[in-house]
């Protein structure tokens, strides 16, 4: 067994009325007064009022931004840090999907490395100075970033994401709360669920990967391909919604740790340069990433081994060579189903992606940071073709 590290600190409060317990989180991390950070569809949707209504019945001070975009950006994440101090607030509370937590992480980050422009803390492990408490609390079940070291923000000028990667940037608390997803439609829940499930096969196939990223890698597997479609067509169901929850963070911790690869790369160019939700993104690019690593031999039986946590009946059916192909046919057949039951997206050119976009995206994808982490290299016409693929 090759050396490894494994790092999760959160504290992963889970279950019915979890989020009952924020007031008891923000005692423990000594904040008297947080800036709660969200989205407009968050406040609409009555999903933040559930916060509101914790926070007002313990008598906590509090303060709320909630205008960050769906794809937040470098502006954003320099306003909440102004606010933050104009308001005198000493902790954050994010409830939001990923671009919400990646937003705060990102005002965090910046308000603890104070005189240092934020944009030149790209990379990995820039980060030296601890940011102040922040309780991150999802209302998707896709992207993981409430465990993640992770946080991507666009550069609407340069028309890139740039990814910070610090050990520093891990939410110190995560409150999952079945309630605040009931009411994620069905096609985001779709979209985001296919995401973690990316999470987890990126996880396990990456050069990073450890027994550790495995156990979680694999457990989410069977958490999200056993209730997504549940998820989906039930949007209340307790169970079902928790299980979600709980798989998109193991994922989030198994990629953490072991780090993404070739569908990353390519989705954050598309997300980048054409405006592609994430999750979409993800959802499209991964059975065709599948079926080119399946057709060159690339991590060779790994994917036949994630069968077993999607089919254990059809992976004891079909012989072991025939495994990879099989696991990459599910794939297809998942993303299939909830393009038939949901109308989500399998195209690029369903979501305005202009064809003369392809050869750009192509060429960034190529210098994109979770490049570094596959275990071929992403050439531009290896990017190029699977684009071609989806489009």
């Amino acid at each position: 067994m090759q050396g490894f590290e494994f790092s999760c600190p959160t504290k992963i409060v889970c279950g019915k009325n979890a989020l009952e317990k924020v007031t008891s989180e923000l005692t423990s991390l000594q904040v008297k007064k947080p800036f709660v950070i969200t989205d407009q569809g968050i406040v609409q949707f009555g999903v933040a009022a559930k916060l509101f209504a914790v926070l007002d019945a313990d008598g906590y001070p509090y303060e709320v931004f909630d205008q960050v975009p769906p794809d937040s950006s470098l502006e954003v994440v320099k306003q909440v840090e102004a606010l933050y101090e104009e308001k005198g607030c000493d902790g954050f509370i994010a409830i939001g999907g990923g671009s919400v937590i990646d937003t705060t992480k990102g005002a965090a980050a910046s308000l603890s490395c104070k005189g240092a422009d934020f944009a030149t803390l790209q990379g990995s492990e820039i980060l030296t100075e601890n940011l102040p408490p922040l309780i991150a609390i999802p209302t998707t079940a896709g992207t993981g970033s409430e465990v993640t070291l992770v946080a991507v923000v666009a550069d609407k000028e340069k028309h890139v994401k740039l990814s910070f990667t610090s050990y520093k940037l891990v939410p110190h608390s995560a409150i999952l709360d079945p309630s605040l997803t009931s009411s994620l439609p069905p096609k985001l829940t779709a979209t985001t669920g296919m995401d973690a499930m990316t999470h987890a096969i990126e996880a396990y196939t990456s050069i990073q990967k450890n027994p550790v990223s495995d156990a979680f890698a694999l457990g989410a597997l069977k958490l999200i391909s056993a209730n997504i479609f549940t998820a989906c067509a039930e949007g209340g169901n307790v169970d079902a919604r928790s299980a979600l929850a709980l798989g998109s963070l193991m994922a989030g911790a198994a990629f953490s740790n072991a780090m993404v690869g070739i569908v990353h790369a390519i989705g954050h160019s598309l997300g980048g340069l054409c405006g592609v939700p994430h999750g979409q993104a993800m959802m499209m690019l991964l059975p065709h990433c599948l079926d080119y690593n399946i057709a060159h031999g690339i991590h060779q039986g790994l994917y036949g081994e994630l069968l077993q946590s999607l089919d254990e009946a059809l992976y004891f059916q079909t012989e072991p060579a025939r495994r990879d192909a099989a696991f990459a046919q599910l794939i297809h057949s998942y993303n299939e189903r909830l393009h038939a039951s949901y109308g989500v997206p399998l195209q690029l050119r369903d979501l305005g992606v202009a064809h003369d976009q392809l050869d750009a995206v192509a060429e960034q994808a190529r210098y994109d940071g979770a490049a570094l982490y596959n275990s071929t290299e992403i050439t531009i016409e290896v990017a190029r073709a699977l684009l071609e693929a989806v489009y």
